[in-house]
């Protein structure tokens, strides 16, 4: 649970927030007068002529009635977290975006988004070749403790995310509803994971149901919250580019998968290159080229292979891939670097790297990482 500034201020912006008709629009007017623990002290006469008349009404209706500690008690009672702006724990990377959100709820772990990390989303209705791409992103970003930001959608964002945590590592998603919806229904085991591996994020009152016109809100959360950004799939008129739009405004880099021309799930990403986002080539050489701008310390295949081998099975693994290669192609490239390994050895060598789950075959005589 996030403690707050000590003063509990969290509890006055929730009840604040929770009066009917004092949205985000009313509550930004009403912090620049006054912090909502003031108005419920002191009263609402500071907010004359800054609110119209009626919702001063009401908020000073309300106030008379005595701060609801029932409202604050069923946050905590459902493991709910709550940050504002300018808050000791509200995120770092939010402070200075176009229009920060002023109230954030959470659930699940605790600062992931200070983290270093890269937003993936993309189209819903993906490919095959786009589901394979983002499971693979989200893996190899895993791989070097870089945190998935996303939108747990259906699709690219919450394969992914769900890639991601698979793997051993960390994902956050941005809702477009409260955070105890779970939307879409059908990535209810990827909401639930993320409470407990990962973490939900919402500007929206904790019951708040999906709608239209908070999922593009929500993109400036998940590009503001990311160092990175990168699109797998997109068509050409497609609700990801709304995110690229957030992105470049916010001064972040964007990233594309590149697809073939005549895909329509490709066009949006091809244009977006065009346009003059960088191309990714190879999901492991892109992560490996943004660990140093992460501060991260990259652990290729190879790197992560070679933990705990001998020097025999070292040589091997150095020249080793991670598409297939032919036996024969893996002992010339052995035989270029040195001669200490014969043709029999290198077959021993790879069949125990293969009971170890270091190696796999691909066929009858081909071996990959």
């Amino acid at each position: 649970m996030l403690s707050g500034d000590g003063d509990l201020r969290e509890k006055y912006y929730h009840w604040l927030y929770h009066i009917e008709g004092i949205g985000s629009t009313s509550l930004k007017k009403i912090i620049k007068i006054a912090d909502p623990k003031q108005i419920f002290q002191e009263g609402t006469g500071c907010l004359k002529g800054i609110l119209p008349e009626k919702k001063c009404e009401k908020i000073e209706s309300k106030r008379q009635k005595g701060l609801p500690e029932h409202l604050w008690e069923q946050l905590q009672k459902e493991k709910i977290s709550l940050s504002y702006y300018g808050g000791q724990t509200y995120p770092k990377k939010l402070l200075n975006i176009p229009d920060p959100p002023l109230i954030l709820y959470q659930k699940g772990r605790n600062n992931l988004w200070q983290k270093p990390s890269v937003a993936v989303v993309g189209a819903r209705n993906c490919s095959l070749y786009g589901k394979q791409m983002a499971q693979r992103l989200g893996k190899e970003l895993a791989k070097n403790k870089i945190t998935v930001i996303s939108g747990m959608a259906r699709g690219i964002d919450g394969i992914s995310q769900w890639a991601a945590l698979e793997e051993g590592g960390e994902s956050v998603a941005v809702l477009g509803s409260g955070v105890q919806i779970c939307y879409p229904p059908e990535n209810r085991g990827l909401y639930f994971r993320l409470q407990e591996e990962g973490a939900l994020l919402s500007e929206s009152l904790p019951y708040t149901a999906p709608a239209a016109g908070l999922f593009p809100r929500r993109n400036r959360l998940i590009s503001g919250l990311a160092d990175i950004l990168v699109v797998v799939e997109a068509r050409e008129k497609s609700g990801t580019l709304i995110t690229v739009d957030m992105a470049l405004e916010q001064g972040k880099e964007v990233y594309c998968i590149p697809g073939r021309v005549t895909d329509d799930l490709s066009k949006g990403c091809n244009s977006l290159i065009k346009m003059g986002a960088g191309m990714i080539f190879s999901i492991e050489q892109f992560v490996e080229e943004i660990c140093p701008q992460l501060k991260v310390q990259y652990q290729g295949e190879k790197e992560r292979h070679k933990q705990g081998l001998s020097e025999q099975e070292q040589q091997v693994v150095s020249v080793m891939e991670t598409t297939p290669l032919f036996v024969e192609e893996i002992f010339h490239r052995i035989q270029e670097k040195t001669s200490g390994l014969s043709f029999r050895e290198l077959m021993e060598v790879l069949m125990d790297l293969q009971l170890r789950g270091k190696v796999a075959q691909q066929g009858q005589s081909y071996y990959l990482l």
